[in-house]
């Protein structure tokens, strides 16, 4: 009887052992932001002749007050800090309609926007490369004038095939394209002074260096958890634009994806155990899990946006496999953290 004791025990631990040796567990490389930001001694030359300001659309609320924006939208479902000093009012439509809206000193600056039913104009949700070269004035150069300082964004031959910056009259627009599909994914419209804070590209500058104000630890833990949610959200609206399900989030799994991201923003990356070991640490059951992290990126929709540019990271989001969503965010550090269960989550959507 004791030799079947000890049989079973045996056998008991294998089976453990087995199991975490044996679970797939994906951890993608750390993807980093390539952006720089250099001074200069002289002023570029900078070429005058910039495309009229759209006269419909979002890109028009740009330089308003809120007040006009909220007329015609409505409330916003949130209000959030940003960590370049306007405020996020956040539309949430899932995949049909989903705005970041930028508002400092009760105006807009900024309007981020994406969705399946979203009214991009001049421009189409969907909309090709190809297309889009056809009918827009675009240069590898960029300059913004604020006072008597001159900001020159440059844009790597990557960004010429990904993440277009065009310029019109009093407004710039951001085209976020899927470089594996050719569409148009999303496009951002901000005001100048926006622009430069965010510096969302390789950057020179004459004159001041325009920067925003650090925020106090409290704001900067909220800034944290909006961008988190962001990227949350952004991760099941392209799942849906895929034809997939969307994942459900877990406030488990959320803390660890904080916890990682915290680690990655320290610098402490070869401290970490592994995703594995770090699932179990936390009691988080998982049939399969992996993981996608970001570093130094200014805000979530850049990050989502490198994701969906890099084949393995990508492949990982839009796994069907995966049915549990986890993010966390410190300062501009990002981590996904997805899970495949067949048991459900500690919370939902």
């Amino acid at each position: 009887m004791k030799a079947l004791y000890k049989i079973l025990f045996v056998f008991a631990i294998l089976l453990v052992v087995f199991f975490y040796t044996n679970t797939p567990v994906k951890e993608n490389e750390v993807l980093k932001s390539p952006n720089k930001t250099y001074p200069e001694q002289t002023a570029p030359q900078t070429n005058n002749d910039v495309m009229p300001r759209p006269k419909t659309g979002f890109s028009t609320y740009v330089g308003k007050k809120v007040s006009e924006f909220e007329e015609k939208y409505g409330k916003p479902d949130r209000k959030a800090p940003s960590a370049y000093g306007f405020k996020w009012w956040v539309y949430n439509q899932k995949d049909q309609q989903y705005l970041l809206v930028g508002v400092e000193k009760g105006k807009v600056v900024q309007v981020f926007l994406t969705g399946e039913q979203v009214d991009a104009a001049p421009f189409e949700v969907g909309q090709t490369i190809e297309d889009l070269y056809r009918n827009t004035i675009t240069d590898t150069e960029v300059h913004v004038k604020i006072d008597d300082s001159t900001y020159t964004f440059m844009l790597s031959e990557a960004d010429l095939y990904t993440r277009l910056l065009v310029m019109y009259d009093g407004v710039y627009a951001q085209l976020f394209f899927d470089g594996i599909e050719g569409e148009l994914e999303a496009v951002r419209y901000l005001d100048g002074k926006t622009l430069v804070k965010m510096q969302p590209y390789d950057m020179t500058y004459v004159g001041d260096m325009l920067e925003p104000k650090t925020p106090s630890s409290f704001v900067q833990q909220k800034i944290n958890e909006e961008n988190a949610l962001q990227l949350a959200e952004l991760t099941n609206i392209f799942r849906t634009h895929h034809g997939l399900p969307t994942l459900t989030f877990d406030e488990q799994v959320n803390t660890l994806a904080a916890s990682q991201s915290s680690l990655f923003a320290r610098g402490d990356g070869e401290e970490d155990v592994g995703l594995k070991q770090n699932l179990k640490n936390a009691g988080i059951e998982f049939d399969g899990a992996a993981e996608n992290a970001a570093e130094d990126y200014v805000d979530a929709p850049e990050a989502i946006h490198s994701f969906m540019n890099s084949d393995k990271h990508r492949t990982t989001m839009l796994d069907e496999a995966f049915t549990v969503l986890g993010t966390g965010t410190y300062s501009k550090n990002y981590v996904q953290i997805f899970i495949e269960s067949s048991k459900s989550a500690s919370d939902s959507e």
